[in-house]
């Protein structure tokens, strides 16, 4: 009797405290029969958390709830394979086509895991862009992504072009995360040498290409597209290679001279002034037309136009401007 009384206490206890034990059914089990049947999982999750003993613990019932949510939200996506699965790479095929809701973020979240879902992100994204497509689904900040992308995209010309024509487009955040990338460019290329500036401006205009801009960078575009930028910088750079092979301050002094009175003949009031100083008045002329042609209804332009003809003997060109002048005046 005492041996009988025993067994029967160690079984009552045993139903009490540890249900699956005598069922045979485990959260793991569950879990893993939702990734081919959810409605089946969560008949058996109903059945599990039915026979539990109210005094189970803490840590075990969040256990318990956590599953039941994954559960829950599997079946609400029970259409969709990649959630059924849990298949993140048939989960950022899905972002590629495919916009999402706030709703199913979230059962998304549920079944992944936010935490996984970023830990796969981190590992992947240095050699698979299109795991960016994850952030869509995130609620934490993504902007710190963007000097990890830029570097993927400076070395790789094909990841670049498939992030600029593909991935950044699926982007929800995307004027978020190409404004935090300009300021990774523009810190890049403030304290980049020439070189490395350079690569950094043609990236740019990859950008500019597909309608991302930055006032920034198209203020240092307008401003290297200038002429007496160019000249400028050729200018010193010819004076670096010079100053190479210059046995003296002599050579070094007559190159830069001449380099400096090359840049400034090739601006066109300064041409006319030397032409002009030169008793060349007809060179004088042609050349102070083509800065009148650039403002063409400026009249004192044009009155000093007339009188250089004028002095150059070209009078019939001269008069075709007095003429000009009295349109401009009638009107």
């Amino acid at each position: 009797m005492l041996f009988l009384f025993t067994a029967f206490t160690f079984v009552f206890l045993t139903v009490l405290y540890h249900p699956a034990i005598v069922f045979g059914l485990t959260l793991e089990e569950i879990l893993e029969k939702s990734k081919t049947d959810p409605d089946f999982a969560w008949d058996m999750y109903l059945s599990y958390i039915s026979q539990l003993s109210p005094n189970v613990s803490t840590s075990e019932s969040k256990k318990i709830e956590q599953v039941g949510r994954i559960l829950n939200a599997k079946r609400k996506l029970k259409m969709l394979d990649f959630a059924i699965k849990e298949d993140v790479e048939g989960l950022i095929r899905f972002l590629k086509t495919s916009s999402i809701q706030s709703t199913m973020k979230y059962h998304i979240l549920e079944i992944f895991g936010e935490e996984n879902l970023v830990e796969y992100l981190d590992k992947n994204l240095s050699h698979n862009l299109e795991v960016l497509l994850l952030t869509n689904i995130f609620t934490v900040d993504v902007k710190h992504y963007a000097e990890s992308v830029l570097d993927v995209i400076s070395r790789d010309a094909k990841a670049k072009e498939k992030f600029l024509d593909i991935i950044l487009k699926r982007l929800e955040k995307k004027d978020m995360f190409v404004n935090a990338m300009f300021e990774k460019m523009y810190q890049r290329y403030s304290s980049a040498e020439k070189e490395i500036r350079t690569s950094i401006l043609e990236l740019y205009k990859d950008f500019k290409t597909y309608g991302y801009t930055d006032t920034r960078f198209e203020n240092i575009l307008n401003k290297t597209s200038k002429t007496w930028y160019k000249f400028w910088h050729s200018f010193m750079e010819i004076s670096s290679y010079l100053s190479r092979f210059a046995d003296n301050f002599v050579f070094l002094t007559v190159a830069l001279a001449i380099v400096t009175m090359l840049v400034l003949f090739s601006i066109s009031f300064v041409r006319y002034k030397i032409f002009y100083i030169l008793g060349l008045k007809k060179f004088a002329a042609l050349t102070y037309r083509k800065i009148v042609d650039k403002d063409p209804l400026n009249e004192d332009k044009r009155l000093t136009l007339a009188q250089l003809y004028e002095e150059a003997g070209m009078f019939e060109e001269a008069m075709n401007e007095y003429n000009f002048l009295k349109r401009i005046k009638l009107e």
